[in-house]
C-alpha cells in the first residue's frame, strides 16, 4: 500500500485558522483515506508539543524547520508502507521482533529498497529512529501498548567521574544502531578541480560555475548559495566591509537552524556573518551588473504577450543567480545536479557538501603552513600536538563561524586529515602545495 504525503495550500489553511501548522503535511492511504494518527504525530513534533528524549535524559522539544518535518514525513511514510508490505499493524509492532528483526533487516538486505540494494547505515539508522519516535509517541498518548527501544548505558566520558547517585552516570541509547564507517576525507587536487570547474562552466553555464566557486571559496551551503540575494553583497563597493582582502557579508536566507518564516520561497533562518575573498566579491559584483541583467532581460522577452512582459518587468526578483538560458532563479537542486552530473567530476561522491569541506581543509592547511614556517626547524620541527592544538583553535574561531556548525565527529576528521598532511612525508605535503597554489590564484579559477 502506498502512503501519500500531502502538502496543503498554505494560504487556504491560514485563512481557515490553521496558520500555525500550515507548513505540516498530512498522510493519506492509497484510497485517499486520511491517516489521522501519523498526521497528528507530525503536528505534535512540528509545534514542539512532543519530542523524543535526549540521550542524557529530558526531552528536546523545539519547533522544527520545514526541511526537518519533510524528512520525518518521508521516514514515517516509508515505515508505514513497510508495515502494510509485511502485513503488520503499526500499533502492534514491537521493537525487537519487528523494527529490528524486520524493518531494519529488510533495509540492510535490500529487500526494502527501490533498487533492491542495501541501504546506507545512516539512512537505516535515521528511518529506524523516526519509526521508534512515532511508536513511542503513540504509546504515550494511549494509541498502543508501551513501546521502548532504549537501553540504559554508562554516559560517555563519565567513566572517570565519581557520582553521588548511581543513575547520574547513566544515559539512554537506542539499541540496534548500525555501525557507520568513519568518514575519510577525499579532496580533489588543483588540476582535478580546475578540470571540473571548466566542465561546469561549459556544460552548465557561467552562472552555475560562479555558484560553485562561491561554495569553494566561502563554504556556504548550496541552499544558501541558491538563496543569495542581489543585496547580500552591498550594491555599492564603498559600503563593503573589507579586512585583509576579505569582505564580510551576512546570510539569513536558506541558513540552517531555527525557522523564522519564509521569503520568496526561501526559509528565513538564523543570521550569520561570513567572509568571502575580495576577488570573489568583485566577481559577484560584475555578475550582478552584467550577466544577471542580461539573463533577467531574456526572461522578460520570453513572454509572448505584451501584458505578461510588463508584468514580468514589475515582478520582484530578489535572487542573485539566474539561469543563463531561461533567466529564472537557479534552485539548490539545480545547482546540485550541475555540480555532480558534469563529465569532469573528480570522483564519485564529490558534492557541494564536499566543497564546504574543501574550503575548511584549505583554510586549516594554510594557517598551519604559515605557523610552521615560523618555527626554527620549519616543517621538520612540527609536532602533532602542536598541530592539533592550533587546529582546534582555528576550527572554533574561523572554520566553525564560517560553516555555521562543525560537530565533534567532523572536527576529528579535519584533525586527522591535517596531521596526515604534515607527517606523511613529501607525497602528502605535495597536496598541501596544491591547496596553497589555489589560495594564490583564486581570481583565475
Amino acid at each position: 500500500m502506498q502512503v501519500h504525503i500531502f502538502w496543503g495550500d498554505r494560504a487556504e489553511l491560514d485563512r481557515r485558522g490553521f496558520g500555525r501548522v500550515c507548513q505540516v503535511p498530512c498522510f493519506f492511504d492509497e484510497q485517499w483515506g486520511f491517516m489521522r494518527e501519523p498526521s497528528t504525530y507530525l503536528i505534535e513534533r512540528f509545534v514542539g508539543n512532543w519530542a523524543p528524549q535526549r540521550p542524557s535524559g529530558g526531552d528536546s522539544a523545539r519547533m522544527l524547520t520545514q526541511q526537518s518535518i519533510k524528512v520525518y514525513a518521508e521516514c514515517i511514510s516509508n515505515f508505514l508502507e513497510w508495515t502494510f508490505y509485511r502485513n503488520h499493524c503499526w500499533s502492534q509492532v514491537e521493537f525487537g521482533e519487528h523494527v529490528l528483526g524486520g524493518y531494519r533487516r529488510d533495509m540492510l538486505s535490500g529487500d526494502w529498497s527501490s533498487r533492491k540494494t542495501p541501504l546506507a547505515p545512516r539512512t537505516v539508522n535515521l528511518r529506524v529512529q523516526e519509526a521508534c519516535n512515532f511508536l513511542a509517541w503513540a504509546a504515550e498518548v494511549g494509541l498502543r501498548r508501551p513501546f521502548t527501544s532504549d537501553a540504559v548505558v554508562p554516559r560517555q566520558g563519565d567513566a572517570h567521574r565519581v557520582s553521588r547517585q548511581p543513575w547520574e552516570s547513566l544515559s539512554r541509547r537506542r539499541r540496534g544502531k548500525v555501525a557507520v564507517a568513519q568518514t575519510i576525507l577525499r579532496l580533489p587536487t588543483d588540476a582535478e578541480l580546475r578540470r571540473w570547474l571548466t566542465s561546469v562552466r561549459i556544460e552548465r553555464g557561467q552562472t552555475k560555475a560562479l555558484m560553485a566557486e562561491l561554495i569553494l571559496k566561502s563554504a556556504v551551503r548550496r541552499q544558501e548559495a541558491a538563496a543569495w540575494r542581489v543585496d547580500t553583497l552591498p550594491a555599492r563597493t564603498d559600503d563593503w566591509h573589507v579586512v585583509n582582502q576579505q569582505v564580510r557579508v551576512t546570510l539569513k536566507f536558506g541558513t540552517k537552524g531555527s525557522e523564522y518564516g519564509e521569503d520568496h520561497g526561501d526559509k528565513v533562518g538564523p543570521a550569520r556573518d561570513i567572509w568571502i575573498p575580495l576577488s570573489l566579491a568583485n566577481q559577484l559584483h560584475a555578475y550582478r551588473t552584467g550577466p544577471r541583467m542580461a539573463a533577467r532581460a531574456r526572461w522578460v522577452r520570453a513572454a509572448l504577450d505584451p501584458s505578461e512582459r510588463r508584468a514580468r518587468i514589475a515582478r520582484d526578483c530578489p535572487h542573485l543567480f539566474l539561469s543563463d538560458a531561461t533567466g529564472q532563479r537557479i534552485t539548490a537542486q539545480s545547482l546540485y545536479h550541475a555540480w555532480t552530473s558534469v563529465s569532469g567530476v573528480p570522483f564519485l561522491g564529490w558534492s557541494p557538501h564536499s566543497g564546504r569541506r574543501y574550503w575548511a581543509c584549505k583554510t586549516l592547511v594554510e594557517l598551519a603552513r604559515k605557523r610552521s614556517e615560523l618555527l626554527p626547524g620549519g616543517r621538520t620541527g612540527v609536532q602533532l600536538d602542536w598541530i592539533a592544538g592550533n587546529a582546534m583553535t582555528d576550527i572554533q574561531l574561523i572554520v566553525r563561524p564560517q560553516l555555521g556548525h562543525v560537530d565533534v565527529r567532523t572536527t576529528e576528521i579535519y584533525l586527522t586529515w591535517l596531521t596526515r598532511m604534515f607527517v606523511g612525508g613529501d607525497v602528502q605535503l605535495a597536496y598541501a602545495e596544491h591547496l596553497e597554489e589555489l589560495c594564490g590564484e583564486e581570481s583565475h579559477d
